[in-house]
C-alpha cells in the first residue's frame, strides 16, 4: 500500500475495531511518535489493512481517542492537556499506550495528572481534573492574549507561527 500521496490526505484508520477518519498531518503532529513514523509522506513500509481496506493499527480505541485529540490539539497550538481523560484507570491506560507510541509529551502530562491525584489522595478525581484543565486553558488564553510565547512542557514555543484560524475554518464550522 501506498501511503505516500500527499502531506494532508485523508486516511481511514482501524484502530482496535473503531474506525476513525482522520487527516495525515494530525498523525504528523508530534514528529517523534511512532505515529509520524509510520505516516509521514514517503514512508514505504508495509502497513496492516482490515478487509475493508482501512489502515489497521492494534492499539486501544478508547485510549486513540484522546491520543488522537492530543494530536489535533498540538497541531492547532491548543492546550494539549485538554485531551486527558477524567479518571485515573482511562489516565493509566493512556499511560501505557502512550509509551508503546512514543508519545512522550502526552505520557507526562498523563503521568503529572495521576501523581496530583495520588497526592491530593482526591476522592472527587473529577473536580481535580476539571480545575486543572481550566487552570491549563486560562493560562494558554491568557498568554496568547498578551502576546507572550506559549509554555510548552520545558521549553518556549513561539505564537509566531499561529494564524488564528483552525483546520475547521477551511469547513465552514
Amino acid at each position: 500500500m501506498s501511503r505516500a500521496k500527499t502531506s494532508d490526505d485523508i486516511l481511514n484508520i482501524n484502530v482496535g475495531g473503531k474506525k476513525y477518519t482522520v487527516r495525515r498531518t494530525d498523525l504528523l503532529a508530534d514528529p517523534r511518535s511512532k505515529l509520524a513514523e509510520w505516516f509521514k509522506a514517503g514512508t514505504t513500509k508495509p502497513i496492516a489493512t482490515d478487509k475493508g481496506g482501512n489502515i489497521y493499527i492494534d492499539r486501544d480505541a478508547k485510549c486513540f481517542r484522546h491520543i488522537l485529540s492530543y494530536l489535533r490539539l498540538k497541531k492547532e497550538k491548543f492546550v494539549p492537556s485538554m485531551a486527558l481523560p477524567s479518571k485515573p484507570d482511562d489516565l493509566a491506560k493512556l499511560v501505557g499506550e502512550c509509551e508503546a507510541l512514543n508519545l512522550v509529551e502526552l505520557k507526562e502530562l498523563a503521568l503529572e495528572m495521576l501523581q496530583k491525584y495520588q497526592r491530593t489522595e482526591e476522592q472527587h478525581y473529577v473536580t481535580s481534573y476539571v480545575q486543572i484543565a481550566i487552570r491549563d486553558y486560562e493560562s494558554w488564553q491568557f498568554e496568547r492574549e498578551q502576546g507572550a510565547p506559549i509554555k510548552s512542557r520545558n521549553k518556549s514555543v513561539s505564537d509566531e507561527n499561529f494564524q488564528g484560524n483552525s483546520a475547521y475554518d477551511d469547513w465552514g464550522m
